[in-house]
């Protein structure tokens, strides 16, 4: 009785894991934009706070798995005392992702981030512009052929400090 059991959980779970992966032929490529809000985290001398980011992506997914992107982050103005920070600029990323089910997929990036900042930490006036990688990991939701939620988590490296985005947006594929 218990290995009957256990053939059919075994079974079951053959079945919910490549399910997805086979429904997966089905994504389409081709053209897409996107915009997101969320927060980014700092802990740099005696600046440690959350604020919003924002951001715009369009880009071009071709094939199931491979895709390129370009993006417009902006980091709002943050400050403690004598000490602020605030950063915008580009992105242009390598984006990998894989499908689950027709419309969903999981993805990571990775790419580099051209920026400016306007940064004061430990009464040190930051760089003002420069470029840097990033990457990260998200998970795109697809209610359709056309229209997905996505959420991801980036880390970007601006000025020589760190940042860690959390992000929610709306996806729309051509």
């Amino acid at each position: 009785m218990r290995i009957n059991k256990f053939c059919s959980l075994i079974g079951l779970s053959t079945v919910l894991l490549l399910g997805p992966l086979t429904a997966a032929q089905a994504q389409k490529p081709g053209l897409y934009v996107g915009a997101g809000v969320g927060a980014y985290s700092i802990d740099e001398s005696d600046l440690s706070d959350n604020d919003h980011v924002i951001k715009a992506y369009v880009g071009g997914q071709f094939t199931n798995w491979f895709g390129i992107e370009g993006s417009w982050t902006d980091f709002n103005r943050t400050n403690s005392g004598s000490n602020r920070f605030e950063a915008d600029g580009a992105g242009l990323a390598v984006v990998f992702s894989l499908p689950m089910g027709s419309t969903s997929s999981i993805f990571i990036k990775g790419g580099q981030y051209w920026w400016k900042s306007d940064s004061v930490l430990g009464g040190t006036l930051g760089a003002s512009d420069g470029n840097d990688p990033f990457y990260g990991v998200g998970v795109k939701l697809g209610f359709n052929d056309h229209l997905a939620i996505r959420i991801e988590v980036e880390r970007y490296d601006v000025a020589a400090i760190n940042l860690y985005t959390l992000m929610g947006g709306i996806e729309f594929k051509f």
